[in-house]
């Protein structure tokens, strides 16, 4: 995954950022962007977007690519992670300490069906009424991850677009009661990364994903899908238009001069 990060460090000292060459950076499992610029700055940009997030962005990329079997396995993957998600967020509306939470949770932590095992639980005790996985999501993954099915482009879309609907299903129901619980899943996600960057680097935070938030997501996954691309091509296209902007402002002469 890459996300578009300037050199803060350069912002601070010229007042003004500064963009080079790269201007999309990676990042990966931790969520954490590494900016290293030609100054010699290094900084950190963390990602506020839980796993599952990062993985629907990933695999809109992949769709978007035509690459419709990893588009779907990704999207499996969120489920999962949304899964895992839930079971903190639920634990933690239910005031269970993190040390015990994490303790519950290294045994089950490789095993997704013990892992929606828990969820089930904790739904069926905090909503009193049960969740029903769809069978047609379970069906298909299936077909794909056990079975080595490549889906066309349709079937990738639907798979993706049912995977979309049940977690936002479930992500309101969840907004709806454990508001501040999710709020504390989040900084002590963003709190254990942050302690992972060297002390001495400058950081900052970033939304991060914008393909699902509960406040930008729109009804449908095809105007998901739609306003995603069109967002993303926006931003790539601006990137040479912003360089020469700043590239003429850096050549006149300052204001000491």
């Amino acid at each position: 995954m890459e996300i578009f990060a300037p050199c803060m460090e350069c912002q601070k000292e010229l007042n003004q950022p500064r963009f080079e060459e790269l201007c999309f950076v990676p990042y990966y499992d931790e969520r954490i962007a590494e900016v290293h610029c030609s100054r010699g700055h290094r900084s950190a940009l963390l990602i506020q977007s839980p796993k599952f997030e990062v993985l629907l962005e990933s695999g809109v990329n992949a769709l978007a690519a035509g690459f419709t079997l990893e588009a779907a396995a990704t999207f499996s993957a969120a489920l999962e992670r949304f899964y895992e998600y839930g079971v903190q967020v639920l634990c933690t509306q239910r005031q269970l300490p993190h040390v015990v939470y994490e303790q519950m949770f290294k045994s089950m932590s490789r095993q997704s069906e013990r892992q929606l095992g828990a969820f089930l639980a904790l739904y069926a005790v905090e909503f009193e009424t049960a969740y029903t996985p769809s069978p047609k999501i379970t069906e298909f993954r299936n077909a794909f991850i056990h079975k080595g099915q490549i889906p066309d482009p349709d079937e990738a879309r639907d798979f993706c677009e049912k995977v979309l609907g049940e977690i936002k299903k479930s992500y309101a129901k969840l907004a709806g009661t454990c508001e501040t619980a999710m709020r504390d899943v989040l900084m002590q996600d963003m709190q254990a990364r942050s302690d992972s960057i060297p002390k001495d680097m400058p950081r900052a935070t970033s939304t991060g994903s914008f393909f699902f938030t509960m406040a930008r997501t729109k009804p449908t996954f095809k105007e998901a899908f739609e306003e995603y691309i069109r967002v993303k091509n926006m931003l790539t296209a601006t990137i040479p238009l912003v360089r020469a902007i700043f590239r003429v402002v850096a050549a006149q002469p300052s204001a000491d001069n």
